[in-house]
């Protein structure tokens, strides 16, 4: 299963393009996020850095402190691009630039991966 948080327009695209294979939910906010992964267990969330007020970045942190083996995949525009360092501190798989295409779905895919194989 895989989370996705972020506004509208990144939600209905994520919806889309990852909903052919995998069970996706979809979060419009962090609050919303944190209920429903206590309530499952995803393997994957991707979390758009551009929630109002940091809202990604601490949600990033919270997940991570809440479930450690949760792959997460940060969604950005150029405002907020990360470095390599910057998203290994942070605790994210993969920084993955808006707007939402094709292409993110192998990385998704691999990524996922990652976490059925540890």
């Amino acid at each position: 299963m895989i989370l996705v948080v972020g506004d509208p327009t990144v939600l209905d695209k994520a919806q889309q393009i990852l909903n052919r294979e995998r069970q996706v939910f979809l979060a419009p906010d962090a609050i919303q996020a944190l209920e429903l992964t206590g309530n499952l267990g995803f393997s994957v969330a991707l979390v758009d850095l551009d929630l109002p007020e940091g809202a990604g970045f601490e949600l990033i942190k919270t997940l991570r402190r809440s479930v450690p083996d949760l792959q997460i995949i940060a969604i950005t525009n150029a405002i907020y691009s990360l470095s390599p360092e910057d998203a290994q501190k942070l605790g994210v798989a993969a920084v993955l630039k808006k707007p939402i295409t094709a292409d993110w779905k192998p990385v998704v895919e691999r990524i996922r991966a990652r976490r059925s194989n540890s």
